[in-house]
């Protein structure tokens, strides 16, 4: 195979190996090759230029390795599946750290290893690459998923010798499209022929979303005993149970962190087990995550938040406050930092019994969250959590209804609503509240739609303007402003104002949610409407 095109990007701390695996590379032909030496450097070139293949050391030094690399790329959608993962590592354990991975490379190898074996094998995962590149340009996080649909099944007509990869590819697609019966028979057929650990968690997922929990989680457990290092079966079973069982959750986490360490698993746990009032497990999780990541790429405000907040339910009251100025020392500031600060610290200080040291801690949050509007879901949480603490339940309802109004299409964001007031007590309360809030903005739609059917458009686009206007992360609410907008230029003509609003409000909801099934719609009807000079959409449908 030629590889004098491809563009490669080599990915080791130690001088030395770069340089030697760099001349292994070039014998195998392969002479545009950058390097990076640490995750950072590897983060900012994969960032800024498109690579064929990256070749990655799996000890990187100071407490970082490939494998969180691989999957801080992916997680992060900069790594096109179109490019070529191959991890090296002294490790002959390694094959059970990369199988129980949630990304796994496409190949490893373990050193020593002679140019010949590197050439093999790079063959070997660049032509299946190559050979799959039809349906991979359809996929990521803007991709056709109907058109990816489309060449899963010619190629599988074609009796691709990548059948099974296009199977699992295909089973995918069909739950994201929520084609649930299709999957479902596909993961059937598959696990008729061969006993396979991706079939069986798919299947068990797409029983979960045909609404048979039951059978799903019943299905996942058989899948943990056939398959104990095939992590997602453990991911599955556990946000089902998340739902309904929150123990049992905790125990699946703790379970799964046992085959394979992972920050994002840990901090799972340390909220599962805050959750349940499991504080000293909840601590020595958030401090098991703070400490692992010593890069930084994968800290998180919530791994300082929970620890503050397990340590002061123990009453260690002072290592609870270190807790929060540590999270001010590792964080550039930012307004989300600063109400995360202080309404954590105030939470500290109400559950300490320190009334009036909270109600500072709260007022600044309160101030710092007034003068910057587009605060994440996160500190505004965080904020309420805070106002109940404090005993303001009339302030803290008023941010979780602009929370709840924002993201009304946003299940795990809605539920993270929920665990708030389910945190405060008012479980029952919070239901009611928030299934309030959803009829609500499912009334002000309709009720938009009904008067621009009824004539009155100028006071329909009125309307959805002012929501679209406060709510940025409601992709329904923008979308129906923009319809308004484009109807508008329709029966009174073309100005400025219109073409902006439909432009403004059509970008709002690709970026609330590119996946949403109207957003088409809209771009259809801009397209047509607006005059040749106006403004394009950068959409990708």
């Amino acid at each position: 195979m030629d590889l004098s095109k491809l563009n490669a990007l080599l990915i080791d701390d130690i001088p030395e190996m770069r340089s030697s695996v760099r001349i292994q590379l070039a014998d195998c032909g392969l002479e545009r090759c950058d390097t990076a030496r640490n995750v950072k450097e590897a983060v900012d070139r994969i960032s800024a230029k498109r690579y064929d293949l990256i070749v990655c050391d799996y000890n990187l030094g100071q407490g970082a390795d490939g494998q969180q690399l691989l999957e801080l790329v992916r997680r992060r959608k900069i790594l096109p599946l179109t490019t070529v993962f191959l991890m090296i590592t002294g490790e002959t354990g390694y094959e059970q750290v990369s199988t129980a991975a949630e990304y796994a490379p496409d190949d490893y190898l373990i050193k020593p290893f002679t140019s010949q074996t590197l050439q093999t094998r790079l063959d070997r995962i660049i032509d299946k690459k190559q050979a799959l590149r039809p349906v991979y340009q359809h996929l990521g996080e803007r991709g056709e998923r109907q058109k990816a649909l489309a060449e899963c099944d010619a190629m599988l007509a074609q009796q691709s010798r990548y059948a099974l990869d296009l199977l699992r590819i295909k089973g995918d697609l069909l739950l994201e499209t929520q084609r649930n019966d299709e999957a479902l028979a596909l993961y059937q057929s598959v696990l008729d022929q061969r006993a396979t650990p991706w079939a069986s968690v798919g299947m068990a997922r797409a029983l979960a979303a045909k609404g048979d929990g039951a059978a799903a989680k019943e299905h996942l457990s058989n899948a943990i005993g056939a398959y104990p290092n095939y992590l997602a079966a453990y991911d599955s079973l556990a946000s089902l149970l998340e739902k309904d069982d929150s123990a049992a959750a905790q125990q699946v986490v703790e379970q799964a962190l046992k085959v394979a360490p992972s920050t994002q698993r840990q901090r799972q746990l340390g909220a599962l087990a805050l959750g349940n009032k499991d504080f000293s497990r909840a601590e020595e999780a958030f401090r098991r995550t703070v400490e692992k990541d010593r890069t930084g790429f994968f800290k998180s405000h919530d791994d300082y938040s929970g620890l503050a907040k397990s340590r002061v339910e123990q009453g260690k009251v002072q290592e609870a406050l270190t807790a929060i100025k540590e999270m001010g020392q590792h964080f550039a500031r930012s307004a989300e930092l600063t109400v995360r600060q202080a309404a954590v610290e105030s939470i500290v200080h109400a559950k300490a019994g320190n009334p009036a040291a909270a109600k500072a801690a709260l007022d600044r949050a309160l101030e710092a969250a007034g003068t910057n509007s587009d605060i994440d879901v996160s500190a505004s949480l965080e904020l309420a959590n805070a106002c109940f603490a404090a005993g303001d339940q009339d302030q803290a309802k008023r941010i979780l209804k602009n929370v709840a109004e924002d993201h009304q299409e946003n299940d795990a964001v809605l539920e993270q609503a929920q665990a708030v007031f389910r945190s405060a007590g008012l479980d029952d309360e919070g239901e009611i509240f928030l299934e309030a809030t959803r009829e609500r903005m499912i009334r002000l739609n309709n009720d938009a739609v009904a008067l621009a059917k009824s004539g009155e458009l100028d006071k329909a686009s009125a309307m959805l303007d002012e929501a679209a206007d406060r709510l940025h992360n409601n992709a329904q609410v923008a979308i129906n402003a923009a319809i308004a907008a484009m109807m508008r230029i329709q029966r009174q003509g073309a100005s400025a104002e219109l073409i902006d609003k439909a432009h403004r409000y059509i970008t709002q909801a690709n970026r609330a949610n590119p996946d949403h099934p109207r957003l088409g719609e809209a771009v259809q009807l801009y397209r047509k409407f607006a005059p040749p000079d106006a403004p394009p959409l950068k959409v990708n449908l």
